[in-house]
Formats: C-alpha cells, structure tokens, sequence
C-alpha cells in the first residue's frame, strides 16, 4: 500500500468518525477524529499502524457480512425457489429410480465421422 492509499484511509476514518460526532452529538467522537488526525500527522507509524488494524476490522467485517448475506439469499430465495420446483417437477432428470430399475441407459449406436463432425 503506497503513502498516498494510507493518508486517504487515514483521512476516511477522520471524517467518519466527524460524522459520527455530528449525528450522536457526543464529544468523544470529536475527541477521537482530533486524536486518530494528530497522531496520523505527528507520528507517521502511529498512524500506519491505525490503517493497519482499520483494514483488519473491515476484512473482518467483510467476511462476516458475505456469510450473512449469502445465507439470507440461500434461505430467502433459493430455497423456496427449489422446494416449489420439487414439489411440482415430474422427474426431469430421471434421476428417482423406477421399480429397482437401473438408470442407465443401453444405447446401440454405431458411431460415424458424421458423430466427430461439428461436436459443439
């Protein structure tokens, strides 16, 4: 990550935590936007570090939130979707077996350079 990518996440975190000072008016919001700024300007490793964990969380963040959302799409579409297709389908892929019947299929075909001609 170059100098210029850290001191923009350092500048987002900044704001953010800006934001969350005007929209809960609580005054460690501010006290931390000054602090997380300062050290960012006064101590370059400091604030590195800062950037390091802020992508650590949000890694983490990521992760646990695709699951969540994975999940949700799985069980609120998916799975409906699939469960009416049972419940209505007529064996589409003989794949239930009929009387002990085996699923194959024998087929007697001799095959020509016809067969090999255009196979897509």
């Amino acid at each position: 990550m170059s100098a210029l990518d850290r001191v923009k996440a350092q500048l987002v975190i900044v704001t953010g935590l800006l934001v969350l000072y005007f929209i809960f008016k609580s005054v460690y919001w501010l006290y931390a936007a000054a602090a997380v700024g300062v050290l960012s300007l006064m101590i370059p490793a400091v604030g590195n570090g800062i950037v390091w964990v802020w992508f650590k969380i949000a890694e983490v963040l990521g992760t646990i939130n695709g699951k969540i959302i994975l999940t949700i799409l799985f069980w609120v579409f998916l799975f409906p979707i699939a469960l009416l297709y049972r419940l209505t389908a007529k064996n589409p892929m003989s794949v239930k077996r009929n009387n002990g019947a085996s699923l194959y299929h024998e087929r007697n075909h001799t095959y020509t350079k016809e067969d090999l001609e255009q196979t897509w």
